[in-house]
């Protein structure tokens, strides 16, 4: 009798969280009510993992994936997303976590904008074109930020600007965001060796040059990045 109802009260908790509607922001932060949300999401349990549909606040589906491991953000199959008016905007397909096959991308007039394909998330080929249909000279859907002149030049910036507050040695890794401008913005440390090294490494690229911005789709856009700093 105890087996059965664990067992009752389990299927119910995985029925309410199928059902239950998470909302959020703008820019996708959690909120616990409808104030001030523009999206919301509903997941539903699969042999397969979990699917996640999210919804314009008004109803209007904005974007449909498939989780292997919905904890670990681990996409397994179709991801969908849908332009307000209800278009198609973006079609992928992830094998364990990495895009694979035929991806495309559209115009909100519903006119194919780009045609990818991939194998193991490696970029293999792929076609770009203008909303009247006609095929472009292709570019990269992603470029990462760059420092004037490379990564071997930012690495020169820091060897000649750092100044080492103490002989502590080891690796520091630290995370911001290139904005539009070349300016780096959201600087914070995720692994450090010690605060005097960790304030001298923030002070050094607070002071950077401005760097060369990320695109996506063509267009310069916020984009975060990651890099480590070696102390011998």
């Amino acid at each position: 009798m105890k087996k059965s109802l664990a067992l009752l009260v389990l299927l119910l908790s995985v029925s309410f969280y199928g059902q239950k509607k998470i909302y959020y922001t703008e820019d996708f932060k959690e909120l616990r009510s409808t104030e001030g949300a523009t999206y919301y999401s509903t997941y539903e349990d699969t042999k397969e993992g979990t699917t996640r549909t999210t919804y314009f606040i008004d109803g209007t589906k904005r974007n449909y994936d498939e989780f292997s491991n919905l904890k670990k953000r681990i996409k397994d199959g179709n991801s969908i997303t849908w332009f307000k008016n209800g278009n198609k905007e973006k079609e992928l397909i992830y094998k364990k976590g990495k895009i694979d096959g035929v991806s495309n991308l559209y115009y909100e007039n519903s006119q194919i904008k780009r045609s990818e394909n991939y194998k193991n998330g490696e970029f293999i080929d792929g076609k770009c074109f203008n909303e009247n249909g006609t095929e472009i000279t292709f570019f990269p859907y992603y470029v990462q930020p760059e420092f004037p002149g490379g990564i071997k030049e930012f690495y020169k910036y820091v060897a000649k600007n750092f100044k080492s507050p103490n002989t502590s040695k080891g690796i520091m890794k630290i995370e911001f965001v290139v904005e539009t401008d070349g300016t780096l913005k959201d600087i914070k440390m995720v692994q450090w060796i010690n605060h005097g090294m960790s304030t001298e490494a923030l002070r050094v690229l607070n002071n950077s040059p401005l760097w060369i911005p990320g695109k996506i789709d063509g267009k310069d856009a916020r984009v975060k990045y990651g890099i480590p700093i070696t102390i011998n």
